[in-house]
């Protein structure tokens, strides 16, 4: 995880110095986590070193699950504690951007590890999930139960479709939807 936290911090440096916005927060950060990803031993802020970090073990929970950490479930008990400590991290993150330096916003931005809107990333990989499988098997997911994976994709696109057909879904989700559904229409 260290050489990709260094690749990410360095992609990040460079999108900052592209971006021509030099503050001294941003700054401080930057620094701070060249520092700390190059292993360098020098000091670095209290401040700045802390959030690095943070992002960075919440970097390497995602790398080492494949999803990012949660704060909260139906059974808040059965999310181990440093878990839910770096969900309400991310939470945290979210709620005050407007706070954040340039160079912190773009190394979330970067991130593999961190969505600003969740919910909508997973509407999306769930989405892009029943197009491969179209585009795959030139059929949308069923319900069928000897595919574990198949039958949830299936069953998110029927409450899909029920609210496409309820008109509840945002107008960007539901043109989307449509052409999906005219692409499966198109293979049959």
């Amino acid at each position: 995880m260290r050489s990709n936290t260094r690749a990410l911090y360095t992609f990040a440096s460079m999108l900052w110095a592209q971006s021509a916005e030099a503050d001294h927060l941003s700054s401080s950060y930057e620094s701070a986590e060249e520092r700390i990803t190059r292993e360098s031993g020098a000091p670095v802020p209290a401040r700045q070193r802390q959030w690095i970090w943070k992002l960075h073990e919440y970097e390497s929970f995602w790398a080492a699950g494949g999803k990012s950490p949660r704060e909260n479930t139906r059974d808040r008990g059965a999310i181990p504690i440093s878990e839910r400590r770096l969900g309400e991290w991310a939470r945290y993150q979210r709620r005050f951007e407007a706070e954040l330096s340039v160079y912190q916003r773009l190394r979330l931005d970067v991130s593999p590890a961190f969505q600003w809107d969740p919910q909508e990333a997973g509407w999306h990989r769930n989405f892009d999930k029943c197009a491969a499988h179209l585009r795959r098997t030139g059929q949308l997911p069923t319900l069928t139960a000897n595919d574990p994976e198949q039958f949830a994709i299936a069953r998110w696109l029927g409450r899909q479709l029920r609210h496409l057909r309820d008109e509840t879904l945002t107008k960007n989700r539901a043109a989307v939807l449509k052409l999906l559904l005219s692409e499966a229409q198109r293979h049959n």
